[in-house]
Protein backbone atom coordinates (compact mmCIF):
# COMPACT_ATOMS: atom_id res chain seq x y z
CA UNK A 1 0.00 0.00 0.00
CA UNK A 2 1.25 3.43 -1.15
CA UNK A 3 -0.34 6.83 -1.36
CA UNK A 4 -3.57 4.66 0.26
CA UNK A 5 -1.67 4.86 3.60
CA UNK A 6 -3.03 8.46 4.58
CA UNK A 7 -6.29 8.68 3.08
CA UNK A 8 -7.36 5.10 4.28
CA UNK A 9 -6.38 5.85 7.72
CA UNK A 10 -7.86 8.83 7.94
CA UNK A 11 -11.47 7.58 6.28
CA UNK A 12 -11.68 4.58 8.40
CA UNK A 13 -11.24 7.00 12.03
CA UNK A 14 -13.73 9.45 10.53
CA UNK A 15 -16.25 6.62 10.00
CA UNK A 16 -15.55 5.39 13.58
CA UNK A 17 -15.68 8.68 14.89
CA UNK A 18 -18.87 9.58 13.12
CA UNK A 19 -20.83 6.61 14.68
CA UNK A 20 -19.52 7.03 18.62
CA UNK A 21 -22.69 9.09 20.35
CA UNK A 22 -22.35 12.66 20.52
CA UNK A 23 -19.51 14.31 21.62
CA UNK A 24 -17.17 12.21 23.82
CA UNK A 25 -13.85 13.17 25.22
CA UNK A 26 -11.47 11.12 23.48
CA UNK A 27 -7.88 10.64 25.04
CA UNK A 28 -5.32 8.73 22.73
CA UNK A 29 -3.17 6.51 24.75
CA UNK A 30 0.08 8.58 23.32
CA UNK A 31 3.30 6.53 23.82
CA UNK A 32 5.47 8.20 21.01
CA UNK A 33 5.87 5.33 18.82
CA UNK A 34 4.66 4.34 15.25
CA UNK A 35 1.50 3.34 15.96
CA UNK A 36 -0.09 5.86 19.00
CA UNK A 37 1.45 8.07 16.67
CA UNK A 38 -0.19 7.37 13.42
CA UNK A 39 -3.57 6.76 15.51
CA UNK A 40 -3.02 10.26 17.44
CA UNK A 41 -2.42 11.96 13.79
CA UNK A 42 -5.47 10.83 11.81
CA UNK A 43 -7.61 11.24 14.69
CA UNK A 44 -6.71 15.56 14.17
CA UNK A 45 -7.11 14.61 10.65
CA UNK A 46 -10.37 12.67 10.71
CA UNK A 47 -12.03 15.83 12.48
CA UNK A 48 -11.44 14.70 16.21
CA UNK A 49 -11.25 18.49 16.82
CA UNK A 50 -11.03 20.31 20.75
CA UNK A 51 -12.04 17.21 22.65
CA UNK A 52 -9.34 15.61 21.39
CA UNK A 53 -6.58 14.80 24.78
CA UNK A 54 -3.03 12.64 24.37
CA UNK A 55 -2.14 10.59 27.50
CA UNK A 56 1.49 9.86 28.16
CA UNK A 57 2.34 6.96 30.40
CA UNK A 58 5.78 7.34 31.71
CA UNK A 59 7.09 3.99 33.29
CA UNK A 60 10.57 5.14 34.61
CA UNK A 61 11.91 2.43 33.24
CA UNK A 62 14.10 3.43 30.20
CA UNK A 63 17.21 6.07 30.35
CA UNK A 64 14.92 7.70 27.53
CA UNK A 65 11.61 7.87 29.21
CA UNK A 66 11.78 11.34 30.43
CA UNK A 67 13.21 12.14 26.92
CA UNK A 68 9.92 10.55 25.15
CA UNK A 69 7.59 12.39 27.22
CA UNK A 70 9.37 15.28 26.29
CA UNK A 71 8.93 14.24 22.51
CA UNK A 72 5.25 13.39 22.97
CA UNK A 73 4.93 16.99 24.72
CA UNK A 74 6.63 19.28 21.75
CA UNK A 75 4.06 16.75 19.23
CA UNK A 76 1.10 17.66 20.77
CA UNK A 77 1.70 21.03 21.11
CA UNK A 78 2.72 21.60 18.04
CA UNK A 79 -0.82 20.67 17.21
CA UNK A 80 -2.63 22.50 19.93
CA UNK A 81 -3.46 18.85 21.53
CA UNK A 82 -3.89 18.99 25.10
CA UNK A 83 -1.72 16.50 26.33
CA UNK A 84 -1.10 14.81 29.99
CA UNK A 85 1.56 12.81 31.22
CA UNK A 86 1.45 10.62 34.61
CA UNK A 87 4.09 8.66 35.70
CA UNK A 88 4.09 5.29 37.24
CA UNK A 89 5.90 2.90 39.49
CA UNK A 90 6.50 -0.54 38.28
CA UNK A 91 7.18 -3.28 40.66
CA UNK A 92 9.12 -6.86 39.68
CA UNK A 93 11.52 -8.16 37.15
CA UNK A 94 12.40 -9.82 33.94
CA UNK A 95 9.41 -11.11 32.33
CA UNK A 96 7.03 -9.99 35.41
CA UNK A 97 8.22 -6.77 34.34
CA UNK A 98 6.21 -6.65 31.55
CA UNK A 99 2.76 -7.81 32.97
CA UNK A 100 3.26 -5.02 36.09
CA UNK A 101 4.18 -2.39 33.39
CA UNK A 102 1.19 -3.18 31.85
CA UNK A 103 -1.17 -2.81 35.30
CA UNK A 104 0.26 -0.09 36.09
CA UNK A 105 -0.21 2.25 32.79
CA UNK A 106 -4.06 0.74 32.48
CA UNK A 107 -4.26 2.28 36.33
CA UNK A 108 -3.18 5.38 34.97
CA UNK A 109 -4.88 5.67 32.00
CA UNK A 110 -8.54 4.19 33.72
CA UNK A 111 -7.89 7.42 36.58
CA UNK A 112 -7.61 9.98 33.66
CA UNK A 113 -10.93 9.58 32.31
CA UNK A 114 -14.29 10.70 33.52
CA UNK A 115 -17.68 9.20 32.99
CA UNK A 116 -18.51 8.91 29.30
CA UNK A 117 -15.54 9.47 28.21
CA UNK A 118 -13.04 7.11 25.77
CA UNK A 119 -9.56 6.13 25.92
CA UNK A 120 -8.39 5.01 22.56
CA UNK A 121 -5.43 2.61 21.97
CA UNK A 122 -3.57 2.23 18.44
CA UNK A 123 -3.46 -2.21 18.57
CA UNK A 124 -4.45 -3.24 15.44
CA UNK A 125 -4.31 -6.56 13.46
CA UNK A 126 -0.84 -7.91 13.75
CA UNK A 127 -1.36 -6.63 17.83
CA UNK A 128 -4.21 -9.03 17.95
CA UNK A 129 -2.63 -12.09 16.16
CA UNK A 130 0.03 -11.68 18.47
CA UNK A 131 -2.34 -12.17 21.66
CA UNK A 132 -4.24 -14.60 19.99
CA UNK A 133 -1.17 -16.61 20.17
CA UNK A 134 0.42 -15.87 23.64
CA UNK A 135 -3.34 -16.49 24.63
CA UNK A 136 -3.22 -20.23 22.84
CA UNK A 137 0.14 -20.87 24.09
CA UNK A 138 -1.16 -19.93 27.92
CA UNK A 139 -3.95 -22.88 27.40
CA UNK A 140 -6.86 -19.91 27.33
CA UNK A 141 -10.57 -20.97 26.22
CA UNK A 142 -12.70 -19.14 24.31
CA UNK A 143 -12.34 -15.76 26.40
CA UNK A 144 -8.63 -15.96 26.08
CA UNK A 145 -9.06 -16.56 22.56
CA UNK A 146 -11.44 -14.01 22.13
CA UNK A 147 -8.57 -12.03 22.82
CA UNK A 148 -9.15 -8.21 22.09
CA UNK A 149 -12.44 -6.45 22.23
CA UNK A 150 -13.04 -2.96 20.07
CA UNK A 151 -14.71 -1.55 22.69
CA UNK A 152 -15.55 -2.17 26.45
CA UNK A 153 -16.22 -0.55 29.69
CA UNK A 154 -12.85 1.17 31.28
CA UNK A 155 -13.06 2.61 34.65
CA UNK A 156 -15.94 4.85 34.53
CA UNK A 157 -15.76 5.33 30.36
CA UNK A 158 -14.76 3.46 27.68
CA UNK A 159 -11.76 1.68 25.96
CA UNK A 160 -11.62 1.71 22.30
CA UNK A 161 -9.37 0.43 19.44
CA UNK A 162 -10.79 1.48 16.71
CA UNK A 163 -7.81 0.01 14.20
CA UNK A 164 -8.35 -3.21 15.67
CA UNK A 165 -8.87 -4.88 11.75
CA UNK A 166 -6.23 -2.50 10.24
CA UNK A 167 -2.93 -4.18 9.09
CA UNK A 168 0.18 -2.94 10.87
CA UNK A 169 1.81 -1.67 7.89
CA UNK A 170 -1.26 0.50 6.87
CA UNK A 171 0.23 2.53 10.14
CA UNK A 172 3.64 2.24 9.27
CA UNK A 173 3.04 3.48 6.02
CA UNK A 174 1.02 6.32 7.18
CA UNK A 175 3.93 7.30 9.54
CA UNK A 176 6.28 7.27 6.58
CA UNK A 177 3.91 9.45 4.15
CA UNK A 178 3.43 11.87 7.19
CA UNK A 179 6.71 12.25 7.24
CA UNK A 180 5.94 11.92 11.30
CA UNK A 181 8.95 11.58 14.37
CA UNK A 182 8.69 8.55 16.63
CA UNK A 183 10.33 7.38 19.75
CA UNK A 184 12.15 4.15 19.27
CA UNK A 185 11.84 1.84 22.30
CA UNK A 186 14.97 -0.36 22.31
CA UNK A 187 12.88 -3.11 25.16
CA UNK A 188 10.37 -3.80 21.84
CA UNK A 189 13.42 -5.96 20.14
CA UNK A 190 14.03 -7.84 23.51
CA UNK A 191 12.78 -11.55 22.71
CA UNK A 192 13.16 -12.03 26.01
CA UNK A 193 9.83 -10.87 26.55
CA UNK A 194 6.60 -13.18 25.34
CA UNK A 195 5.12 -10.62 22.76
CA UNK A 196 9.06 -9.47 21.08
CA UNK A 197 9.74 -13.27 20.03
CA UNK A 198 6.22 -13.99 18.81
CA UNK A 199 6.79 -11.00 16.71
CA UNK A 200 10.15 -11.67 15.76
CA UNK A 201 10.93 -15.23 15.83
CA UNK A 202 6.97 -16.97 15.52
CA UNK A 203 4.92 -14.70 13.20
CA UNK A 204 7.22 -13.99 10.46
CA UNK A 205 7.40 -17.93 8.67
CA UNK A 206 3.52 -17.88 9.03
CA UNK A 207 3.17 -14.40 7.54
CA UNK A 208 5.31 -16.19 4.55
CA UNK A 209 3.22 -19.35 4.14
CA UNK A 210 -0.18 -17.31 4.67
CA UNK A 211 -0.24 -13.99 3.93
CA UNK A 212 -3.70 -13.19 5.26
CA UNK A 213 -2.97 -14.65 8.65
CA UNK A 214 -3.65 -11.69 10.76
CA UNK A 215 -6.88 -11.29 9.39
CA UNK A 216 -8.37 -14.63 9.69
CA UNK A 217 -6.94 -14.75 13.39
CA UNK A 218 -9.12 -11.59 13.60
CA UNK A 219 -12.39 -13.68 12.47
CA UNK A 220 -11.56 -16.46 14.87
CA UNK A 221 -10.92 -13.93 17.51
CA UNK A 222 -14.57 -12.43 16.83
CA UNK A 223 -16.24 -15.62 16.55
CA UNK A 224 -14.34 -16.78 20.36
CA UNK A 225 -15.77 -13.77 21.33
CA UNK A 226 -19.39 -14.83 20.08
CA UNK A 227 -18.94 -18.28 21.69
CA UNK A 228 -17.22 -16.54 24.97
CA UNK A 229 -20.99 -14.26 24.97
CA UNK A 230 -22.95 -17.20 24.38
CA UNK A 231 -21.26 -19.22 27.27
CA UNK A 232 -21.21 -15.93 29.50
CA UNK A 233 -25.56 -15.89 28.87
CA UNK A 234 -25.77 -19.70 29.70
CA UNK A 235 -23.95 -18.98 33.28
CA UNK A 236 -25.96 -15.81 33.72
CA UNK A 237 -29.09 -18.32 33.43
CA UNK A 238 -27.45 -21.09 35.85
CA UNK A 239 -27.00 -18.08 38.44
CA UNK A 240 -30.60 -18.11 39.17
CA UNK A 241 -30.51 -21.17 40.52
CA UNK A 242 -27.42 -21.61 41.66
CA UNK A 243 -26.57 -18.00 43.16
CA UNK A 244 -23.64 -15.58 42.81
CA UNK A 245 -20.61 -15.02 45.27
CA UNK A 246 -20.00 -15.60 48.11
CA UNK A 247 -22.96 -18.10 48.69
CA UNK A 248 -23.41 -20.93 45.74
CA UNK A 249 -26.20 -23.74 45.78
CA UNK A 250 -24.67 -26.91 46.07
CA UNK A 251 -27.91 -28.84 44.85
CA UNK A 252 -27.93 -26.40 42.43
CA UNK A 253 -24.80 -26.90 40.88
CA UNK A 254 -24.92 -30.60 41.33
CA UNK A 255 -28.08 -30.34 38.71
CA UNK A 256 -25.50 -28.98 36.12
CA UNK A 257 -23.07 -30.87 33.45
CA UNK A 258 -19.26 -30.47 34.48
CA UNK A 259 -18.66 -28.09 31.77
CA UNK A 260 -21.77 -25.95 32.59
CA UNK A 261 -20.47 -25.70 36.52
CA UNK A 262 -16.80 -24.84 35.50
CA UNK A 263 -18.68 -22.17 33.10
CA UNK A 264 -20.30 -21.09 35.96
CA UNK A 265 -17.68 -20.80 38.40
CA UNK A 266 -15.26 -18.97 36.09
CA UNK A 267 -17.95 -16.30 35.49
CA UNK A 268 -18.95 -15.93 38.98
CA UNK A 269 -15.32 -15.43 39.71
CA UNK A 270 -15.32 -12.47 36.65
CA UNK A 271 -18.35 -11.37 37.79
CA UNK A 272 -17.26 -10.70 41.99
CA UNK A 273 -14.02 -9.77 40.64
CA UNK A 274 -11.78 -12.26 41.36
CA UNK A 275 -9.15 -14.06 39.77
CA UNK A 276 -10.62 -16.75 37.20
CA UNK A 277 -9.79 -20.33 38.48
CA UNK A 278 -7.55 -22.37 36.10
CA UNK A 279 -9.13 -25.20 34.00
CA UNK A 280 -6.57 -27.56 36.04
CA UNK A 281 -7.69 -26.68 39.30
CA UNK A 282 -11.77 -26.84 38.45
CA UNK A 283 -11.03 -30.36 37.11
CA UNK A 284 -8.53 -31.51 40.10
CA UNK A 285 -11.01 -29.88 43.04
CA UNK A 286 -14.69 -29.41 42.21
CA UNK A 287 -15.70 -32.97 41.93
CA UNK A 288 -14.80 -33.61 45.79
CA UNK A 289 -15.76 -30.25 46.73
CA UNK A 290 -19.41 -31.37 45.38
CA UNK A 291 -19.48 -34.56 47.19
CA UNK A 292 -17.91 -33.27 50.23
CA UNK A 293 -20.66 -33.80 52.46
CA UNK A 294 -20.93 -31.98 55.35
CA UNK A 295 -17.06 -31.34 55.80
CA UNK A 296 -15.92 -27.76 54.63
CA UNK A 297 -12.70 -28.46 52.49
CA UNK A 298 -11.91 -25.76 50.01
CA UNK A 299 -10.58 -25.77 46.45
CA UNK A 300 -7.72 -22.29 46.10
CA UNK A 301 -5.87 -20.71 43.16
CA UNK A 302 -4.17 -17.24 43.63
CA UNK A 303 -6.25 -14.64 44.65
CA UNK A 304 -9.50 -16.37 45.99
CA UNK A 305 -10.94 -19.19 47.96
CA UNK A 306 -13.69 -22.40 47.33
CA UNK A 307 -14.89 -23.69 50.38
CA UNK A 308 -17.78 -25.56 51.52
CA UNK A 309 -20.26 -25.76 54.33
CA UNK A 310 -23.35 -27.53 54.40
CA UNK A 311 -25.10 -27.47 51.83
CA UNK A 312 -23.45 -24.11 50.04
CA UNK A 313 -20.22 -22.95 48.54
CA UNK A 314 -18.29 -20.08 49.28
CA UNK A 315 -16.71 -17.95 46.69
CA UNK A 316 -14.47 -15.24 48.11
CA UNK A 317 -10.80 -13.39 47.96
CA UNK A 318 -8.11 -14.69 49.12
CA UNK A 319 -7.91 -13.02 52.92
CA UNK A 320 -4.02 -13.44 53.41
CA UNK A 321 -2.67 -15.82 56.42
CA UNK A 322 -5.37 -15.92 59.13
CA UNK A 323 -4.32 -14.38 62.22
CA UNK A 324 -4.24 -15.72 66.12
CA UNK A 325 -6.60 -14.79 68.76
CA UNK A 326 -3.88 -12.45 69.72
CA UNK A 327 -4.71 -9.83 72.62
CA UNK A 328 -7.57 -7.90 73.23
CA UNK A 329 -8.21 -4.70 71.03
CA UNK A 330 -9.09 -1.25 72.57
CA UNK A 331 -12.29 0.28 70.59
CA UNK A 332 -12.23 3.95 71.27
CA UNK A 333 -16.13 5.21 72.17
CA UNK A 334 -17.42 7.00 68.94
CA UNK A 335 -14.80 5.36 66.61
CA UNK A 336 -14.52 2.87 63.98
CA UNK A 337 -12.31 -0.40 64.62
CA UNK A 338 -9.79 -1.75 61.39
CA UNK A 339 -9.50 -5.50 62.55
CA UNK A 340 -7.75 -6.22 60.03
CA UNK A 341 -7.56 -9.34 57.28
CA UNK A 342 -10.29 -11.78 58.31
CA UNK A 343 -11.89 -9.45 60.48
CA UNK A 344 -12.74 -6.44 58.68
CA UNK A 345 -13.66 -3.28 60.28
CA UNK A 346 -16.45 -2.50 63.36
CA UNK A 347 -18.31 0.60 64.04
CA UNK A 348 -21.16 1.36 65.76
CA UNK A 349 -24.30 3.22 64.30
CA UNK A 350 -27.74 4.28 65.66
CA UNK A 351 -30.18 2.46 65.32
CA UNK A 352 -34.26 2.96 65.23
CA UNK A 353 -34.18 -1.33 66.48
CA UNK A 354 -32.70 -3.07 69.28
CA UNK A 355 -29.10 -2.09 70.20
CA UNK A 356 -26.93 -1.41 73.24
CA UNK A 357 -27.10 1.13 75.45
CA UNK A 358 -25.42 3.97 75.04
CA UNK A 359 -24.52 4.34 78.48
CA UNK A 360 -22.39 1.08 78.88
CA UNK A 361 -20.60 2.28 75.25
CA UNK A 362 -18.69 4.74 77.34
CA UNK A 363 -15.57 5.18 77.85
CA UNK A 364 -14.98 2.44 75.59
CA UNK A 365 -14.78 -0.81 74.39
CA UNK A 366 -12.39 -4.00 74.26
CA UNK A 367 -12.47 -6.42 71.34
CA UNK A 368 -11.58 -10.16 72.03
CA UNK A 369 -11.57 -13.02 69.47
CA UNK A 370 -12.35 -17.03 70.66
CA UNK A 371 -10.12 -17.90 73.26
CA UNK A 372 -11.85 -20.89 75.30
CA UNK A 373 -15.54 -21.22 76.30
CA UNK A 374 -17.74 -18.91 75.71
CA UNK A 375 -21.42 -18.21 76.99
CA UNK A 376 -23.57 -16.14 75.94
CA UNK A 377 -27.39 -15.05 76.83
CA UNK A 378 -28.92 -13.36 73.27
CA UNK A 379 -31.78 -10.60 73.78
CA UNK A 380 -34.74 -12.51 73.35
CA UNK A 381 -33.67 -15.73 74.33
CA UNK A 382 -34.38 -17.44 77.71
CA UNK A 383 -31.62 -19.81 77.89
CA UNK A 384 -27.83 -18.76 77.91
CA UNK A 385 -25.92 -20.91 74.61
CA UNK A 386 -22.52 -21.91 73.91
CA UNK A 387 -20.72 -20.34 70.89
CA UNK A 388 -20.62 -22.73 69.14
CA UNK A 389 -24.06 -23.85 69.31
CA UNK A 390 -24.75 -19.88 68.43
CA UNK A 391 -22.82 -20.48 65.11
CA UNK A 392 -24.39 -23.92 64.67
CA UNK A 393 -27.92 -22.23 64.45
CA UNK A 394 -26.86 -19.68 62.57
CA UNK A 395 -25.25 -21.09 59.55
CA UNK A 396 -21.59 -19.42 60.65
CA UNK A 397 -19.24 -21.36 58.67
CA UNK A 398 -16.70 -23.10 60.71
CA UNK A 399 -13.43 -21.04 58.76
CA UNK A 400 -14.61 -17.70 60.44
CA UNK A 401 -15.87 -18.60 63.84
CA UNK A 402 -12.33 -17.79 65.61
CA UNK A 403 -12.56 -14.03 63.70
CA UNK A 404 -15.92 -13.05 65.21
CA UNK A 405 -15.52 -9.81 67.09
CA UNK A 406 -16.71 -10.40 71.02
CA UNK A 407 -17.34 -7.07 71.71
CA UNK A 408 -16.62 -6.38 76.10
CA UNK A 409 -16.92 -3.60 78.22
CA UNK A 410 -13.39 -1.58 78.61
CA UNK A 411 -11.61 -2.24 82.34
CA UNK A 412 -12.81 0.66 83.23
CA UNK A 413 -16.13 1.38 81.89
CA UNK A 414 -19.75 0.42 83.16
CA UNK A 415 -19.79 -2.58 81.86
CA UNK A 416 -16.14 -3.33 82.38
CA UNK A 417 -15.34 -7.66 81.55
CA UNK A 418 -18.75 -7.53 80.14
CA UNK A 419 -19.36 -9.53 76.75
CA UNK A 420 -21.90 -7.25 75.19
CA UNK A 421 -22.19 -8.49 71.43
CA UNK A 422 -21.00 -10.89 69.17
CA UNK A 423 -20.07 -9.08 65.90
CA UNK A 424 -23.55 -7.83 64.19
CA UNK A 425 -25.34 -11.13 64.88
CA UNK A 426 -26.32 -11.37 68.71
CA UNK A 427 -26.82 -8.55 71.35
CA UNK A 428 -26.74 -9.75 75.48
CA UNK A 429 -30.02 -9.36 77.27
CA UNK A 430 -28.45 -7.45 79.56
CA UNK A 431 -26.75 -4.44 77.41
CA UNK A 432 -29.64 -3.33 75.55
CA UNK A 433 -30.96 0.11 75.57
CA UNK A 434 -34.31 0.72 77.35
CA UNK A 435 -36.78 1.03 75.49
CA UNK A 436 -37.48 4.53 73.60
CA UNK A 437 -34.13 5.35 74.35
CA UNK A 438 -31.38 5.82 72.14
CA UNK A 439 -29.54 2.61 70.79
CA UNK A 440 -26.36 1.68 68.97
CA UNK A 441 -25.88 -1.12 66.87
CA UNK A 442 -22.58 -2.88 66.25
CA UNK A 443 -21.83 -2.56 61.96
CA UNK A 444 -19.54 -5.44 60.96
CA UNK A 445 -18.18 -5.01 57.07
CA UNK A 446 -15.00 -5.32 55.01
CA UNK A 447 -14.56 -9.36 56.11
CA UNK A 448 -15.15 -12.29 54.09
CA UNK A 449 -18.81 -14.30 53.70
CA UNK A 450 -19.55 -15.54 57.29
CA UNK A 451 -22.72 -17.37 57.09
Amino acid sequence: MTATHAGGLVAILAGALARLPGQPVLWVAFSGGGDSTALLEACTLAGAGPRLRAIHVNHGLAADADGWEDACRRFCAGRGIAFEARRVVVAGAGRGREAAARSARYAALAAALRPGEYLLTAHHADDQLETVLLHLARGSGVEGLAAMTALQPFGPGFLWRPLLDVPGDVLRGFVGERGLTVVSDPSNADVALDRNFLRARVVPPWRERWPHVARAVGRSARLAGEAAALLAERAAEDAVAVGRAPRLSVAALQALGDARQRNLLRWLARQAGLPVPPESTLRAGLAGLLDAGARSPAVRWPGAWLRRYRDHLYLFGDPGAAPGAGPPLPWPAGGSLDLGPWRGRLRLVTTDGPGLDPALVWPGLAVYFRAGAVRFRAAGDRHHRSFKYLCQSAGIVPWMRPHLPLVHGAADGPAAGRLLAIADRWISDDALAPPGGPALAVEWSAHPPES
